[in-house]
């Protein structure tokens, strides 16, 4: 997985909007018993879903997520196993 180096101001605003509005969703998966391990099944979904298969959206979502308090390992998973 490539990540993105560096965000433009314009991108930065973004995705932090996306981990406020990630945030709640993020604290019940974290509070939640994991059915795979990190809750990568969880993120993986969020990430195909939200990003439709563009591997570039879904990084954006993947940074916002993090940000928002998910579990890294298990980002990196889902990215891994379902996008």
């Amino acid at each position: 997985m490539s990540t993105l180096t560096q965000l433009t101001e314009k991108q930065e605003t973004l995705v932090q909007g996306l981990a406020d509005d990630f945030r709640p969703l993020v604290k019940k998966i974290e509070s939640s018993i994991a059915t795979t391990q990190n809750h990568y099944g969880r993120y993986g979904q969020i990430l195909a879903q939200f990003s439709r298969g563009d591997r570039t959206v879904a990084q954006v979502i993947l940074i916002a997520l993090e940000r928002a308090g998910a579990n890294p390992q298990g980002l990196r998973d889902g990215f891994r196993n379902f996008v």
